[in-house]
């Protein structure tokens, strides 16, 4: 059977239409040279057609014919960040190795800072920078001016972008060492690049040695793993030789003492490791060491933050509704001028106490995402050690870095001490084990914070009767969280579990003196078992069962059955 042949389609008049046009603009050229490129396998015939929009734009970039024809069929796929080369080929009418055959063409546009490569896998990809067209729409030539690195803190700026760079593929390990040290000898007379040549490191060891002094000044990281440090190589898969070499403490960047294990519970752990007191102070020294740690990057970010319906008790919802309200930007201001004004602490400290369950640190999260605020939260336990004295530096540099961040932030973001109950304790008097003595170290410091804090904090505690008062004077807002009322625990079931009648939902409060926190524990329980079986219908008499588990490891009292 013949099959049926569809006719062409006649380009013809909007080639010709092409090839007569005279150029106006960079753009316009390239429009018209994608045009003719179409399948034309960039043969003879297609740059005599394009030779007057190739003639034009070379002159303006600067760049030979076939820079500027590859170039423009870039631009005209720049809304992709990831151009592979077989997409040109496809386009033009070629095989691939025509295209891989002009790499020394494109490298010229790639150094020109024209195009971004990308190596993922062995593959290899393009992007074209919004810089680049930005130029090109005002109808000029983009022409790349390189910062210049003028001090230690520049070129940590310059190496986080690096890294940024090396994470999207548009750095290589190789090229991330060649940078590198051309970075430190545009430096090299600052304290920080003649301290580390004092070392006679290798060039790998030298990259290595840079990239945990950037972790710590950019993130106030003290705990470096073998998964952060995959992060400089090829395909994030750190060498075999390296990895034996830190695990081994073999590296001659332990052998200076450069770097050292961290140790947790007393014990040195053989795959995290942390730059040395003597790094820091040699080679780090001439950075002010407030600023270290002042990126905001860990910072619980107020978008991301879920809406979520809080249900109160009376006694708590004014003073929750009027604590959000002050701490709104326009209000929390015009506090602030005025406490300054009649010379009193500008700083809102505030505690939310009570039960277990009732919403504490959610409260905290509803008020930074209604407020547009950040938060920067502390897990007290996370930032002891076992060593005497590192508690007490962990605790002075957390404050330093909030001042920071503050200083830098539009919105002043909330410092959350969650669960605080081992520091808001009372103090012991005559203190004479050292784990006591640090204890009160660290209170006496957060007191001292406290006291000249500008910004905003908010501890949350379970402790009801043991809070100590001299913390109890400096908390301007104290919000006692109560197990939910008979009313609000009928509000909270049918909020939580949609579908449930308000009859099932007073049954189930009136059974059951649950917290919020644990009436949320049961729901997903019943929303795991609605998966696993299908049947998503409420049964109130399965409900009341996983209520009596829930409240049989905590010891509740059952109140109407």
């Amino acid at each position: 059977m013949r099959q049926l042949e569809l006719p062409k389609k006649d380009n013809s008049k909007k080639l010709d239409a092409a090839k007569n046009a005279k150029p106006k603009s960079i753009l316009e050229a390239f429009e018209y040279i994608v045009e003719l490129a179409e399948d034309s396998n960039l043969n003879k015939e297609f740059f005599d057609n394009a030779s007057t929009h190739i003639k034009y734009a070379s002159k303006k970039l600067k760049l030979s014919p076939m820079q500027t024809v590859l170039l423009s069929i870039f631009v005209d796929r720049s809304d992709d960040s990831c151009i592979t080369p077989s997409e040109i080929a496809r386009y033009i009418g070629c095989r691939t190795t025509r295209i891989l055959r002009l790499s020394d063409e494109i490298d010229v546009l790639e150094k020109s800072h024209y195009i971004r490569s990308s190596y993922r896998r062995r593959s290899i990809s393009y992007r074209v920078p919004d810089t680049v067209l930005k130029a090109l729409r005002t109808n000029l030539p983009y022409v790349h001016v390189e910062e210049p690195i003028i001090d230690t803190m520049t070129f940590f700026d310059k190496f986080d972008r690096l890294m940024n760079e090396k994470d999207n593929g548009e750095q290589t390990y190789e090229s991330l060492v060649n940078t590198t040290l051309e970075m430190l000898e545009e430096i090299k007379d600052s304290t920080f690049a003649k301290a580390l040549r004092c070392y006679n490191l290798s060039k790998e060891d030298t990259l290595l040695l840079v990239f945990m002094a950037h972790l710590f000044v950019e993130d106030n990281d003290d705990n470096i793993g073998f998964h952060d440090i995959d992060d400089i190589y090829d395909n994030e898969d750190i060498p075999g030789y390296v990895k034996r070499e830190l695990r081994n403490r073999d590296s001659e960047l332990f052998e200076k003492g450069l770097i050292e294990n961290v140790n947790e519970d007393g014990m040195a752990r053989s795959d995290a490791f942390k730059l040395t007191e003597k790094t820091k102070d040699e080679l780090l020294g001439e950075l002010n060491i407030s600023n270290i740690g002042a990126s905001d990057k860990s910072l619980i970010k107020a978008d991301t933050l879920a809406e979520k319906k809080l249900i109160y008790n009376d006694s708590e919802q004014g003073q929750i509704s009027e604590l959000s309200s002050i701490l709104s930007e326009k209000r929390f201001d015009d506090v602030q001028s005025r406490l300054r004004s009649a010379g009193m602490r500008p700083g809102f400290c505030c505690i939310f106490y009570g039960a277990p369950g009732t919403g504490k640190t959610e409260t905290v999260y509803q008020i930074a995402r209604q407020t547009g605020r950040d938060i920067m939260r502390v897990d007290v336990d996370k930032i002891k050690s076992c060593w005497v004295g590192e508690s007490e530096k962990n605790i002075k540099a957390l404050f330093d870095r909030y001042r920071n961040i503050c200083k830098k932030s539009k919105l002043a973001p909330i410092l959350l001490f969650n669960e605080a109950d081992a520091v808001l304790g009372v103090r012991m008097e005559g203190a004479a084990r050292a784990v006591d003595k640090m204890e009160n170290s660290i209170q006496n410091i957060i007191l001292q914070e406290m006291e000249t804090l500008e910004g905003i904090m908010i501890a949350t505690t379970n402790l009801t009767t043991n809070l100590d008062k001299a913390f109890e004077r400096r908390f301007l807002y104290k919000i006692r969280f109560d197990k939910p009322t008979l009313t609000a625990r009928a509000e909270i079931w049918k909020a939580m579990l949609k579908g449930l009648t308000e009859q099932d939902a007073k049954i189930l409060a009136n059974g059951f003196d649950l917290s919020g926190g644990e009436i949320e524990n049961i729901v997903r329980k019943h929303s795991v078992n609605a998966i696993l079986t299908g049947d998503e219908s409420i049964n109130i008499d399965e409900l009341m069962t996983t209520c009596r588990q829930e409240r049989i490891s905590r010891n509740y009292q059952k109140i109407g059955f």
